[in-house]
């Protein structure tokens, strides 16, 4: 029988290595906690700029880097950048912070395909420069090994197709010192449209099979089929899952079920879904204020009622809430409707 098995990376050890993937705008503090209490093993925090810590400290990005290891367990912080210097500063400046520095693992991005992070150089525009890829995660392992932490990257199968370069790139990767690989099985070009290429990350996998460092595959993981395919495709160590959680932090639950052959849990019904709903949005607003929360969760919140009956006038009401009280009162609007 097909069941999952511990991925380690550095000296901290997974079990059921269902992570959630970072996603700017839904990966923070209090979702990722969710997700954890569901089953996901760890997750990164939204990517944060390295050259903003070394310009402006901690404190403007403070927010999306805040860890809570009680509720979300592993902790990952998410850097991006383009220079080796600003990405050694950067942890030894997170690792020094009282807070920041109980973090467990250091992340680099290098897949991020939106233009206003490629066209610095950074995210996936690293990919087009192998080399300069390579003496991040290099700078990065020295800064993060004073301090205990393994670093990990996620990238792409390729910028704008999938080649032998591809291969390349993560041998160089893991070669430079990385803990650990996540491919998503998209190129940059493709942003988050078409299908992901599972066989092409498969490939990548069997590139660094050699350096005996745990791979993450992420791409099109929606249910336990997909997961199961994915895995048994690629040969992954663990898998990232990413918009499929979005509203639906159950799914972790369900795939590491469905994957060790256990009874699936039961879907959650349209009450419990309003339930995390209002969880989440709380959750957010003892982090960052009501105001703030409610306007950032207008895009997170219509992922929690999609497919239930009058979703669409409802989506369009939650996005035009301006506080807590009123997201409730439209969503006890419809509990008699959904129940």
């Amino acid at each position: 029988m097909f069941a999952m098995k511990e991925a380690i990376i550095g000296n901290i050890k997974i079990t059921n290595p269902v992570c959630l993937a970072p996603m700017a705008g839904t990966s923070s503090v209090t979702f990722r906690g969710i997700c954890h209490e569901f089953g996901s093993a760890y997750a990164p925090t939204e990517l944060v700029s390295a050259r903003s810590i070394v310009y402006n400290g901690l404190d403007r990005s403070y927010r999306y880097m805040k860890i809570d290891p009680e509720h979300e367990g592993i902790t990952c912080i998410q850097l991006f950048g383009c220079d080796p210097s600003d990405f050694d500063h950067a942890v030894k400046t997170i690792c020094n912070d009282p807070e920041l520095g109980k973090v467990d693992i250091i992340d680099i991005n290098m897949g991020c395909p939106v233009p206003k992070v490629v066209k610095t150089g950074s995210g996936s525009g690293l990919m087009k420069e192998p080399k300069l890829a390579a003496d991040i995660v290099k700078a990065t392992v020295r800064a993060a090994e004073e301090f205990g932490k393994p670093v990990t990257v996620k990238t792409r199968i390729g910028f704008t197709a999938f080649t032998e370069e591809s291969c390349d790139f993560v041998k160089a990767l893991a070669a430079a010192g990385a803990a650990s690989i996540c491919v998503h099985g998209r190129t940059a070009t493709q942003m988050y449209g078409g299908k992901a290429d599972m066989e092409a990350v498969a490939k990548m996998r069997e590139a660094v099979r050699a350096y005996k460092l745990a791979f993450f595959a992420n791409g099109d993981i929606r249910d336990v089929d997909s997961a199961r395919r994915a895995l048994e495709i690629t040969g992954a160590d663990g898998l990232m899952i990413g918009r499929a959680s979005m509203g639906n932090p159950w799914i972790f639950r369900q795939i590491i079920a469905g994957i060790n052959g256990e009874n699936l849990p039961e879907t959650p019904t349209a009450l419990q879904r309003c339930d995390m709903l209002l969880r989440e949005l709380e959750g957010t607003v003892s982090q960052i204020g009501e105001a703030t929360a409610v306007k950032e969760m207008r895009s997170v919140m219509p992922h929690y009622i999609s497919g239930l009956p009058q979703s669409a006038a409802v989506k369009v009401r939650l996005c035009g809430a301006s506080t807590v009280e009123e997201v409730r009162q439209i969503l006890d609007d419809c509990r008699e409707i959904w129940a």
